[in-house]
């Protein structure tokens, strides 16, 4: 069951934070840490929660950083560790009644060359890498995978400083790891769209990379919503809170490496 109690809290609890918030001062440049091509230096706690199916769900506790170098006014490069842990009930070959555990998922690592081209326009490009580091088969996916990644982004003065339009996508592969587990090949996508809102407010449209097609079982598509909605506070800290639920798949949700039917994630980051 969705826990509603706790995503009512969440949304309250930042809602309501708004209240004793002062403002940022305007000369410092307004970053949600969503901008593929210019991600700042930040330390995140998250906890995501996902609904697999109506019995098994799962929970990712992640410590995040990331931290982008610039050479330069025009060439950068954009690093990112994820640590996760996850609690779980899903299936596995060792757990096939679903029993409650508790575990190290699978590390992830990034690395994005980032451009700036003037104006409003920049891009990155790079790959993520994620390694079976966990400590069960329902925690990880038991592959070492390589993501190759790109990103294009247009900032919207227009709409309100700090709004931007961008577009990512990524390709999921396996090239080693446990032979008993399927292959991965899968095109994912993220069409975002992040908007500035008075008191430092913003919303974002797709945050995370859910629109799927499985190029190795019959180009099924996973097509979700997904938003976030945040807060940026003085004391160089962010808050969001993130929901996904499924519009639109083809298939059965085992085509696909990530489905859910739904999930929420909460953030809270702080910039260094």
């Amino acid at each position: 069951m969705i826990p509603r109690a706790l995503i009512s809290a969440l949304l309250s609890f930042v809602l309501s934070a708004s209240v004793f918030a002062a403002e940022i001062p305007r000369d410092k440049e307004i970053n949600t840490g969503e901008d593929i091509t210019h991600p700042p230096s930040t330390f995140d706690i998250r906890y995501k929660y996902q609904l697999l199916n109506e019995e098994r769900s799962q929970n990712t506790f992640t410590l995040r950083t990331d931290r982008a170098s610039f050479f330069n006014k025009s060439w950068g490069l954009g690093t990112r560790f994820d640590l996760p842990c996850v609690l779980t009930n899903s299936f596995s070959a060792h757990e096939p009644d679903g029993a409650l555990k508790f575990g190290l998922g699978d590390f992830l690592a990034q690395a994005l060359l980032l451009k700036k081209f003037g104006g409003n326009w920049a891009a990155g490009a790079g790959t993520q890498f994620i390694f079976p580091t966990a400590t069960g088969d329902q925690m990880g996916g038991g592959k070492y995978q390589l993501l190759p990644t790109a990103g294009v982004r247009r900032k919207l003065p227009g709409l309100s400083e700090g709004s931007f339009a961008e577009m990512t996508v990524r390709y999921a592969l396996d090239y080693a790891g446990s032979k008993k587990r399927g292959h991965i090949g899968t095109l994912e996508m993220a069409p975002s769209v992040n908007w500035m809102l008075p008191g430092r407010w913003f919303i974002n449209t797709y945050p995370s990379n859910d629109i799927q097609i499985n190029l190795l079982d019959g180009g099924h598509v996973f097509l979700p919503f997904n938003a976030m909605i945040g807060k940026i506070f003085p004391g160089k800290t962010i808050l969001s809170v993130e929901f996904g639920f499924p519009m639109f798949y083809s298939g059965k949700p085992e085509n696909f490496y990530t489905f859910y039917e739904y999930k929420m994630e909460a953030r809270v980051g702080f910039f260094y």
